[in-house]
């Protein structure tokens, strides 16, 4: 017969003994040794078996002495010390109304009170729905069963005698609940009262009648909604209250460096506010990181979502954050140019943040005209928080006049001579005369012109900054006219018109001939008409006459003056 051993090991147990109406575990721990287990009860009659416990552990619903009785490996009987649970005694629960009635008016209230008991958990009850306040007490505004659950430290609970709570009056008020809003710029709703005919209470109704609610007028927070109904009963007026929520979670990036500029090797940390239900970073549009803080260190847009307790989301705008290599500092090309009549030019340089000085003087615009003619250099300097973006950078822009000519007045040169033309301002300048047709040399400031026809010519004269000027100059080339001197318009044939040899040379000729006393007896202007000797179809005298003969009429030393002889 194999050896029997008692009292061999002690049973542990979960709590301090047995709640009414429930079960305590008793157990040992797991040995391998152990191959059957066997739980007893001591009853009145004796130990008895408990059925089907066959492990380490027993939940079980009675206050009697337990014992464990294993057998091992080597088929050796172990009996545990005996353990005694007990019958706990459970905590009270006991509802208590202030004031102690069971009727209000609706949209009074009854404050209902639990018996106080230090380490004890409290869970109410409203229509057999569970309640979120766990306190001491709750308010009770609506009709129907309430009922407290007192659960002690030893895990006991007792629920309460149910407390009901009716109306006096028949009349029963309702005001359709809203879930929380999310926007406070959302569309303004009508609310949901019943009976009709009520009135609308609270911040943010906009219409007493309809039930507006417009919550952009109410504002983010918790708002008191009243629908009240006049009532014929002993309660002056019903009122149904409920709150509505709007929440509107910011979502708002802050910056543990207060900058968004960096240097590579940097690090910045983003992050968003407290107390809000989860966060969720975006770079670039992309899922990132679900985490309140944001360890950045690459170049992107990083944006936050962010819900609240009330699953309310919303996202921040995109901040840009910027990672920098050492670089050289740059500046925005500025023209030269020639003249200074051009708009200002914004001065920009990279990196930015750096400050401009122009010809040593501070600087945002390059102002062509304020600045004038010349060369002037435009510095742009950086020395900011970013080492690596640290520089300077400098560029020289000339601002060049145009070339100051001018070739005088138009040339008359008698057929077959030569002129030298005057275009000569000084060496620092390129001369291009065109048409080079009759010029000597066309590539120099004064060349000589031999031109057999009137010809105009142009003067194109460029600094050494590219900058150009022209002018243009005419030579009038012109022929000897023959004057006769006399003329017999006697109709023989012979001279009887005064021909001028030469004058068609001359679209724009005047002639004009004069008697003794000053009248005017003969005129031509343009295609020359010869003198036939009369004057208005009569036949002049013979006798000696005065003429005047104008080449170019805008030019009087241009001319031939004279007598002429009329013989018959």
């Amino acid at each position: 017969m194999k050896a029997q051993v008692m009292n061999a090991f002690e049973l542990k147990k979960d709590g301090a003994g047995l709640c009414p109406g429930g079960q305590i575990r008793v157990y040992i721990d797991p040995n391998p040794n152990y191959i059957l287990y066997s739980w007893e009860i001591l009853r009145p009659s004796g130990w008895s078996a408990v059925p089907f416990a066959n492990s380490n552990s027993l939940s079980h619903n009675e206050a009697l002495p337990y014992r464990l009785r294993v057998i091992d490996v080597n088929g050796i009987t172990y009996y545990s010390k005996q353990l005694n649970v007990v019958l706990l005694t459970p905590p009270p629960s006991i509802i208590t109304p202030s004031p102690n009635v069971t009727q209000i008016c609706q949209g009074e209230e009854v404050k209902l009170e639990a018996n106080p008991i230090l380490t004890a958990f409290y869970k109410w009850e409203y229509n057999n729905t569970i309640l979120p306040d766990n306190g001491l007490s709750i308010s009770a505004r609506k009709a129907g069963t309430y009922k407290l659950s007192v659960t002690d430290q030893e895990g006991c609970t007792t629920v309460s005698t149910p407390y009901i709570l009716s109306y006096f009056s028949t009349l029963v008020v309702q005001l359709n609940q809203v879930p929380t809003i999310c926007d406070v710029n959302a569309s303004p709703l009508n609310l949901q009262g019943s009976p009709a005919g009520g009135e609308y209470r609270g911040v943010g109704i906009t219409d007493k009648v309809l039930g507006t609610f417009n919550p952009s007028v109410a504002g983010v927070g918790d708002h008191e909604i009243e629908y009240a109904v006049a009532n014929s009963g002993t309660c002056p007026e019903i009122v149904e209250k409920m709150t509505i929520k709007i929440s509107e979670p910011k979502a708002t990036i802050n910056n543990s460096l207060n900058r968004t500029e960096l240097c590579d090797g940097e690090s910045v940390i983003l992050s968003g506010n407290t107390g809000l239900s989860s966060y969720e970073w975006f770079l670039n549009g992309n899922s990132i990181n679900t985490t309140k803080d944001l360890t950045v260190s690459q170049t992107g847009d990083y944006s936050l979502k962010v819900t609240d307790t009330e699953n309310c989301s919303n996202t921040s705008a995109p901040v840009r954050i910027e990672f920098f290599n050492a670089s050289a500092t740059s500046i925005d090309a500025v023209a030269s140019v020639c003249g200074t009549n051009y708009p200002p030019i914004a001065l920009n340089g990279s990196p930015s943040g750096g400050v401009f000085t122009i010809d040593n003087l501070p600087a945002t615009v390059f102002d062509y005209q304020k600045l004038g003619f010349g060369k002037h250099v435009i510095n742009y300097k950086v020395n900011g928080v970013l080492t690596c973006l640290n520089g300077e950078g400098s560029q020289e822009v000339f601002v060049s006049p145009y070339p100051k000519i001018d070739l005088g007045n138009d040339i008359f040169l008698g057929k077959g001579n030569g002129v030298t033309l005057k275009g000569y301002i000084g060496n620092d300048y390129t001369y291009r005369w065109s048409p080079s047709n009759n010029l000597d040399n066309p590539n120099i400031a004064n060349p000589l012109a031999s031109p057999t026809q009137t010809s105009e010519y142009i003067l194109s004269v460029t600094n050494d900054r590219g900058c150009e000027s022209k002018d243009t100059i005419k030579i009038n080339v012109y022929d000897k006219v023959y004057v006769p001197t006399a003329f017999s318009p006697n109709g023989d044939g012979q001279n009887d018109l005064w021909e001028l040899s030469g004058i068609n040379n001359y679209p724009d000729a005047e002639v004009q001939v004069f008697d003794r006393w000053g009248n005017i007896v003969f005129y031509s202007k343009g295609n020359y008409t010869p003198f036939d000797g009369t004057n208005a179809g009569d036949q002049l005298k013979e006798g000696t006459y005065i003429y005047k003969i104008y080449l170019y009429p805008n030019h009087p030393i241009f001319q031939y003056n004279g007598t002429l002889t009329i013989l018959r």
